[in-house]
């Protein structure tokens, strides 16, 4: 009997800076909305198409200009967040790989 998995996914416009942040042994820092708030937990182990990435850090927002790394997101993705933060605001979460 196969044991299913949690699996955490990235936008593919993103995958060539998280790698290079992680190839570097570094923190990668994602910004969840909708059904993805509350659901990734400090210390909690997840599969990626990066590898098993460990969650270490998580913080919940509920306005978009408390964003740690708001300058860093492209228009992009302050529209996604921002069709979505109404509903239940945000979470920032920081992984490693291990």
């Amino acid at each position: 009997m196969t044991t299913l998995k949690e699996y955490i996914d990235f936008p593919i416009e993103e995958h060539e800076s998280l790698l290079r942040r992680i190839n570097n042994n570094q923190i990668i820092y994602t910004t969840r909305v909708s059904n993805e708030v509350n659901k990734y937990f400090i210390n909690s182990i997840y599969d990626s198409s990066f590898g098993k990435l460990k969650v270490i850090y998580f913080k919940h927002f509920t306005n978009l200009k408390e964003h740690p790394f708001l300058n860093e997101l492209s228009e992009t993705q302050i529209l996604e967040i921002n069709k979505y933060i109404n509903e239940k605001g945000f979470d920032l979460i920081g992984l490693i790989r291990i």
